[in-house]
């Protein structure tokens, strides 16, 4: 067996130290300013300057884990905000060469700090449950693998040696909303003739979920599994359902001879080359939420806006918060799991699409889907929550 290359960057306390004292001696507040959790409980603790307050706490000794309640430790979405804000962040090195032992961010500490949970057992409920299911059947919701073997066996997916892979993720199809997703970009690859094939029950988790719960040991299990079942089976290009797989792939696989690329990208090629015609006019007004994990993270802003763009009759509009300054849709972290009572990203988020008065609103990764359509029922609003995938299939 070839040694598998990979970039795990585990979360040593020690080795984050010099992260913490950063940010704790820095008075800039930019990542302060417009972080979502901030902005949801008016709580700078929950803020990156505010937890790196904390963890240098606990460092020192004069703050204890235990007695940190759990807005502290699961209220961090991982949005990246004040990732991509940080003015220690913005050197060129950092930018282009950085990872997450040098980039300082909240997202990190409260990983971190929830990692120490994990090695207490002291884990809310709903978390431990996502991670017991994820630990035995490779998906958080417990399912067996033989449900995906056979969803995948239906749609005439199976793996027949394709080199080129459609990962779906642990969500699908064991979640209705990111199956009819799924579904619908799976109707329009083959209609476009893309040559790709699936490995069902075998798809594991990416471990982004159990990075994110804190669960360093199964995230490092999964991390070594996935990447050399991609090797045996010979996969040469992996296209993405979520950005959340997209930027655990990028971020922590290492360099494999492996091209990783996040769906909307292959769907605007698949436009652009003519592979599909869109021949229906949807007449109605779109507003585009763009994901963390896809913008700030990894830049892919204008693909998911271009393909809604090459549709007849539709209407784009931005949300006051777009691109950059996206907000949260708060299913990141822990958030589409332990819900917490001062913390709804979501209902916000489709406030601010309220505004826009506007039909749909458009998502591109399964996570925002579940979280948005939950905010926009919450709310009672005559807005439809649809993945592009979805948009695209209803004007073929």
């Amino acid at each position: 067996m070839e040694k598998v290359n990979v970039n795990l960057q585990g979360v040593e306390f020690e080795s984050y130290m010099p992260q913490i004292q950063t940010c704790v001696n820095c008075y800039c507040g930019l990542c302060v300013a417009y972080c979502p959790a901030l902005e949801e409980t008016k709580d700078e603790s929950l803020s990156a300057r505010g937890l790196s307050q904390i963890m240098d706490g606990i460092g020192r000794g004069e703050l204890h884990l235990e007695d940190l309640p759990d807005e502290v430790i699961y209220s961090c979405t991982g949005c990246r905000w004040c990732e991509w804000n940080c003015s220690q962040n913005t050197p060129l090195w950092v930018t282009q060469q950085g990872d997450r032992s040098t980039k300082v961010s909240g997202a990190t500490m409260s990983e971190i700090m929830r990692s120490m949970r994990v090695e207490k057992g002291d884990v809310p409920k709903a978390v431990k449950d996502a991670l017991d299911g994820i630990a035995r059947f490779g998906n958080p919701y417990g399912r067996p693998k033989e449900v995906k073997d056979k969803w995948v066996e239906n749609l005439g997916c199976a793996f027949n040696g394709e080199d080129t892979l459609l990962y779906v993720g642990s969500m699908v199809p064991y979640e209705d909303r990111s199956a009819e997703m799924a579904e619908a970009l799976i109707d329009i690859l083959k209609k476009a003739n893309f040559p790709f094939s699936m490995i069902g029950g075998n798809e594991l988790d990416s471990g982004a979920l159990p990075r994110y719960m804190g669960e360093e040991g199964l995230f490092e299990d999964l991390v070594e599994k996935e990447i050399k079942q991609f090797k045996e089976k010979g996969i040469k290009n992996v296209v993405c359902l979520s950005p959340h797989d997209y930027d655990a792939f990028l971020s922590y696989y290492g360099s494999n001879d492996i091209e990783f690329k996040h769906y909307t990208e292959v769907l605007l090629d698949i436009i652009k080359d003519k592979k599909i015609e869109l021949k229906k006019d949807i007449n109605k007004k779109v507003t585009y939420h763009d994901p963390c994990y896809l913008g700030r993270k990894h830049n892919i802003y204008d693909p998911p806006r271009d393909i809604l763009k090459s549709i007849p009759g539709l209407e784009l509009v931005e949300m006051d918060r777009n691109r950059e300054m996206a907000y949260c849709c708060g299913g990141g972290g822990t958030g589409l799991w332990y819900e917490l009572p001062r913390v709804h990203m979501n209902y916000t988020r489709v406030d601010q699409a309220k505004e826009k008065a506007v039909d749909y609103l458009a998502v591109a990764c399964p996570i925002c889907l579940q979280m948005l359509d939950d905010g926009v029922k919450s709310r009672d609003y005559n807005i439809e929550v649809k993945d592009i995938a979805q948009i695209v299939l209803e004007a073929l």
